[in-house]
């Protein structure tokens, strides 16, 4: 009986060691998980400023009557969109903080009505966007809408 239970013993403490080891390889997974999500929309954002501010320039130097349009994926992380002056900035969330992912273009942009459109109210939508650049008749200026 007594060899039945020490069995029995080492059973239940080597299922123990087990499930340790099992709950730290799960935790450490988990962690590496959630951090790879908030690289993919800090590296989502990047893409998009990138492509917003290449097009822009695009643009400003080909001059009037200049006009593309392209297609922008803003992540679901995204907390503030501004383009204003030659300034493209997004701030997105990673975890607790903040991250700004900016460029800057060659010429002046507007672009009020596609961040209207973007974060209405104050809240941003992630998603996929048309947008039309195209040049101003004062040949310097770039302004940005929704496609």
């Amino acid at each position: 009986m007594k060899n039945k239970a020490q069995a029995s013993v080492e059973y239940m403490v080597t299922l123990a060691i087990s499930l340790l080891i099992f709950g730290a390889i799960l935790f450490v997974a988990i962690g590496m998980i959630t951090e790879s999500g908030s690289q993919l929309g800090v590296d989502s954002a990047f893409k998009a400023v990138e492509e917003i501010k290449e097009a822009a320039d695009f643009i400003y130097v080909h001059g009037h009557p200049s006009k593309i349009k392209i297609n922008v994926h803003i992540p679901s992380n995204i907390e503030n969109i501004s383009i204003a002056g030659n300034l493209i900035k997004m701030s997105i969330s990673t975890g607790q903080s903040y991250t700004d992912i900016y460029d800057i273009a060659k010429g002046n942009i507007t672009a009020d009505d596609a961040i209207d459109f973007m974060c209405s109210g104050g809240v941003c939508r992630g998603g996929t966007y048309v947008l039309n650049v195209e040049s101003l008749e004062t040949g310097y200026d770039v302004n940005i809408t929704r496609g």
